[in-house]
């Protein structure tokens, strides 16, 4: 009899690990990079907000920047999210603009600081105008 217990709990063990990897990407889908901006990033409040000429000029830069990897109506492409995600619509300016800045290269994120500051923030404009006008 406790050779069959024995089975059992294995059977169990390796069952609940196999779980554990079937279901562990879909749990880290749903974490954001963004929540990995340090807090003064996300204290920094967006010098454009509101302007439609910035947002206007940060579409053009995401169209030429961005919308490659994430799509041209932030819909994702691939393993680029979707960047009228509740993760981005929730975002605060500094989190958007610290991973445009920082990036994550293991997940393809490229940094992007080589654009100017005030680029970055036209981006984070258009975002941010894109995701709440829905």
């Amino acid at each position: 009899m406790k050779a069959r217990s024995a089975v059992m709990y294995v059977s169990f063990g390796v069952a609940t690990m196999a779980a554990s990897l079937w279901i562990a990407p879909y749990l880290a889908a749903d974490e954001s990079p963004l929540q990995e901006a340090p807090a003064s990033a996300a204290a920094m409040a967006n010098p454009y907000r509101g302007k439609s000429d910035a947002a206007a000029t940060g579409k053009r830069l995401y169209g030429q920047n961005c919308a490659q990897c994430h799509g041209a109506n932030l819909q994702g492409i691939g393993p680029a999210p979707a960047l009228d995600s509740p993760a981005v619509k929730t975002a605060k300016p500094g989190e958007l603009f610290w991973f445009i800045s920082t990036g994550k290269v293991s997940s393809g994120m490229p940094s992007w600081s080589n654009l100017p500051k005030v680029q970055r923030w036209q981006i984070v404009t258009f975002l941010q105008s894109k995701t709440t006008a829905k």
